[in-house]
Formats: C-alpha cells, sequence, structure tokens
C-alpha cells in the first residue's frame, strides 16, 4: 500500500463561501481600473502640493483580500466611511509618508526619526479623501473612526516615487464598501453562480486514503530487512478514511464474496 505522505503546502487564502457568486472579483476588476486612470491626477496633485515633478504615482496591485484581527494599526490609518455603508482604510508607509511631509510643509531638516506626527497624519488623510473620491462623490464620505473589519473586501496599493525613494500607498476596501459599491455601481451578477458551482463541485475527482495497518519496529530492524523479507501485520480493527491530510471518518475493513471492502462506521466521526 502506498505510504501517506506529508507534502509542503504554499500559503493560500481560504476561500470564503459567503463570497460565492458575489461579485467581489467584478469590483476588484473595476477598482483596478478606477485606480490605473486615476493616479495621474495623485501624481498631478502631490507636484502641485510639493512643488516638484520628481514624483510619480502608479498602480502595484489589486486583490481579494481576507481580513484579520490585528493587520492594521489604528494609529497609522485614516478611514472614510462611505454614506451607504462600509469603510476604506488608507495608509502610508512611514517613511515615505514622513518624506512627502517634510516637502509638503517645507521642512528644512529632513527627519530620520520612524514617528509620525499630527501633521504627517493630515497629509495622509488629504491624500486618502483623494483616493476615496475616485470610487464616489467627495459628499458620499465622512472622516471616522477606526473599526476593524472582518470578511472579505479588496486590498490596492499605489508605487511612489519620490527622488531617489520608492514607497506605497496601501488600500483596503471592507465587506460592506465591496457591498455598497455593487449596488451604487449596479454590478449584479447576470446570474447566480451558486448552482453551477455546485454542480462543478460535485463532479470533482477525488482521492480517499484509507490506512489499513501499521507496525512497530525497532531502528536496527528497519535497517536489516532486505528485498522479499516478508513483514507479519495485523490489520486495523478501525480504519481512518482521509482526503490528502484531512480526516473524513473510519471505516471496518471485511470480505464480502471474495472481495476486501470498506464498511464505514454508523457514526462517521468515530
Amino acid at each position: 500500500m502506498e505510504p501517506i505522505r506529508k507534502i509542503s503546502i504554499p500559503d493560500f487564502q481560504t476561500l470564503s463561501i459567503e463570497s460565492l457568486g458575489r461579485p467581489i472579483h467584478i469590483i476588484r476588476d473595476k477598482l483596478d481600473y478606477l485606480i490605473s486612470n486615476s493616479c495621474n491626477i495623485l501624481t498631478y496633485e502631490l507636484q502641485s502640493w510639493l512643488k516638484s515633478y520628481n514624483i510619480k504615482c502608479n498602480i502595484n496591485i489589486v486583490s481579494v483580500h481576507t481580513f484579520s484581527v490585528d493587520e492594521m494599526n489604528k494609529s497609522l490609518i485614516s478611514t472614510f466611511n462611505h454614506q451607504s455603508g462600509g469603510k476604506i482604510f488608507t495608509s502610508i508607509d512611514t517613511p515615505t509618508l514622513i518624506k512627502l511631509a517634510d516637502s509638503f510643509y517645507a521642512t528644512r531638516l529632513e527627519r530620520n526619526c520612524s514617528e509620525l506626527s499630527n501633521s504627517d497624519l493630515r497629509l495622509q488623510e488629504k491624500i486618502g479623501t483623494i483616493i476615496a473620491t475616485w470610487l464616489a462623490p467627495q459628499e458620499m464620505w465622512t472622516r471616522c473612526e477606526f473599526e476593524p473589519a472582518q470578511g472579505t473586501g479588496l486590498y490596492a496599493s499605489i508605487n511612489i516615487n519620490f527622488d531617489d525613494h520608492q514607497g506605497s500607498i496601501h488600500i483596503k476596501l471592507d465587506e460592506a464598501l465591496v457591498d455598497t459599491l455593487t449596488q451604487e455601481l449596479d454590478l449584479q451578477p447576470k446570474e447566480s453562480m451558486y448552482l453551477p458551482f455546485c454542480q462543478s463541485l460535485e463532479s470533482t475527482p477525488v482521492k480517499l486514503n484509507a490506512l489499513l495497518c501499521q507496525k512497530r519496529m525497532l531502528l536496527s530492524e528497519l535497517l536489516s530487512l532486505k528485498p522479499k523479507d516478508i513483514l507479519p501485520v495485523e490489520l486495523l480493527s478501525s480504519v481512518p478514511v482521509s482526503i490528502g491530510q484531512q480526516h473524513l471518518f473510519n471505516g471496518t475493513v471485511a470480505d464480502n464474496d471474495g472481495q476486501l471492502v470498506l464498511i464505514l462506521n454508523h457514526d462517521k466521526e468515530s
């Protein structure tokens, strides 16, 4: 019998069942389009504020994002609430925000600290306001206190090149805002994906693995094994059945007219 092997699985994003059939990917593509076409506007505004042409903004990535509890530091986030529900979170990496603020406020000495001042955060809020208006008119947004987000939303980042410095603006839309934009932009799919998904899922082939026996032996005995050696084994009274590393249920091996069969236990959890 083929031995069970443990393989390394790369990090992956958990599938949110609640997102099935929702047009979050349509919103993602729309956000990608809006940011791509609006980066020139942000570039122009920053050039005007900083009185420098050595600054340029361009889109980096837009992706579906699953929020975790402690992923955002509320003291570094500018949060805006949409009047119909949902929040957008914007932040600029600290070294970049300090460099932009020093130029914006015409500071004579370049700071080397990593602590953000209220003036730094006001500039970040000013930039965040511009970004929010790419999604909805300014009168639909209000500055609000930070609250942790849950569920599945969207994440985008914008690259900023300023003189010889490179940094990023981070943008996150919570699940409620994705729902709001779905309604506001009339991006509901023409038909539900739920039934086609269920049909596709039901026809997906899977491989069941059943562990029929286990044997304990000394390492010296293992090292002394040779081809054609015979190992006495006993079938397990309760056979664990799994798909990959996921245990499903236990069963019992039996003979049925000369055919080896696996009988599922009455209680699949046992």
